[in-house]
């Protein structure tokens, strides 16, 4: 069997959809199957992900030239500098740049055909619903190839991407299968996609087996809340700062741990100076290998992700690996990882209860080491590799034989249909 995994771009640092395609290529790899990976864009010179493909012995393949992608760079810099200078035209530069963009994409779609032509894979996986998720996904169903199209977040999210969807909603007809993360997303994406003919299949993501998920923070009387996400406005950075203020109130003793970069960098900092606690926080980069985030998720004791809309976090599930309790937002897919046993769900935006949150796990050790044992426990169930493999295989034979049947295989994921 053999799967090509398939993607505009690398993202970047963080990247949950990114991280999510690269994991199902090379554990499906380990497992004796054939992967590959086919981007339009080329990724840059030294690529974390690019690199951990090739030590896997996955081929990377790009349909355009690094010349291409450093132009296209160069003209979404020109854009956003155009919309911070003309604000009231914002939505209209962002529109008319996506159509330029949109167009360039499809351009390589005899490129991709005669891809498909020359490697025949058995399944085309596709990530992410941007115009080059089009052009691909016209490809694979030109080329006779079974396609599934996999949405890592809730469609129509986050605002101001609708209408980026609702031109992708034109060739999902074109997959044979759709799936997503966790069976909350798969409700939800049955609601907002009503033209979908049976309920997208759930496909968990894939997490790195963490060995025996042993924390190792050297901590003598500190108790550390770790975030790891982009400092963006919909994952929750400045709501972060405020609980941890509130919680700081009585509970002296915990401090904080940011990994991520972003536009609302300088805002937390601003933050924290404003409430006096510049010197609790800790800023470490952005972490761009598994040993790097290893040695972040061992170093703190909670882990704290009060996002504003989600899809199923990939950070949430590496912190449960290594028996981290988690507090986080009650959205997408998250209640699907994370109950009252593994952690501390609040409403998105509640800073009181963030903060009532941390306040609550900071003084109490004993919780701590249960609800971690917990979440180390649900990991294991949902996420290692032994736990999917099978799923996804089974999910690819019946794609390939035509059905949408486990392939006469018992699945005991807590998730299979």
């Amino acid at each position: 069997m053999k799967i090509v995994f398939c993607k505009t771009a690398f993202a970047g640092p963080i990247s949950g959809a990114d991280e999510i395609a690269v994991m199902y290529a090379v554990e499906l790899k380990r497992a004796g199957h054939s992967t590959a990976m086919l981007l339009v864009r080329p990724p840059a010179a030294g690529d974390p992900l690019a690199t951990r493909l090739r030590e896997a012995g996955v081929p990377l393949t790009t349909l355009a030239s690094p010349a291409f992608s450093k132009s296209l760079t160069a003209g979404r810099a020109l854009a956003i500098k155009a919309m911070r200078a003309f604000s009231p035209a914002s939505e209209f530069i962002r529109s008319k740049s996506r159509n330029v963009v949109f167009d360039l994409m499809q351009r390589y779609y005899q490129n991709c055909c005669d891809y498909l032509a020359r490697e025949r894979p058995d399944v085309l996986h596709v990530l992410t619903p941007d115009p080059g998720a089009v052009m691909l996904i016209r490809a694979a169903h030109a080329s006779g190839i079974p396609v599934v199209y996999q949405e890592v977040g809730i469609p129509f999210h986050p605002p101001g991407f609708e209408e980026v969807y609702a031109r992708f909603t034109s060739v999902l007809p074109l997959c044979s299968r759709v799936a997503v993360l966790s069976p909350k997303l798969s409700e939800e994406t049955s609601r907002v996609l009503p033209q979908l003919k049976s309920p997208p299949s759930v496909l968990p993501l894939i997490s790195h087996e963490s060995g025996n998920g042993t924390s190792s923070n050297g901590h003598t009387g500190s108790v550390s809340f770790g975030f790891a996400a982009r400092l963006e406005h919909l994952k929750g950075p400045l709501q972060l700062v405020e609980g941890f203020r509130l919680a700081h109130q009585t509970q002296t003793n915990i401090e904080l741990k940011i990994a991520g970069e972003g536009s609302q960098r300088q805002d937390v900092v601003g933050a924290l100076r404003k409430a006096g606690l510049e010197q609790k926080c800790e800023f470490v980069g952005v972490y761009n290998t598994l040993t790097e985030r290893a040695r972040f998720m061992q170093s703190v004791d909670v882990f704290v992700l009060p996002s504003l809309t989600e899809g199923t976090p990939n950070a949430i599930i590496e912190a449960m690996a290594y028996r981290k309790p988690i507090i986080a937002t009650a959205v997408g897919g998250i209640p699907d990882l994370v109950d009252e046993n593994v952690g501390i769900l609040v409403s998105p935006g509640d800073v009181e209860g963030l903060g009532k949150a941390m306040a609550k796990l900071g003084s109490d050790a004993e919780l701590r080491t249960k609800m971690g044992h917990a979440a180390r426990q649900a990991y294991q169930k949902l996420f290692t590799p032994g736990a999917v493999i099978p799923l996804l295989t089974s999910f690819y034979h019946g794609m390939i034989d035509g059905d949408h049947s486990t392939n006469g295989k018992k699945q005991t994921h807590p998730w299979a249909p």
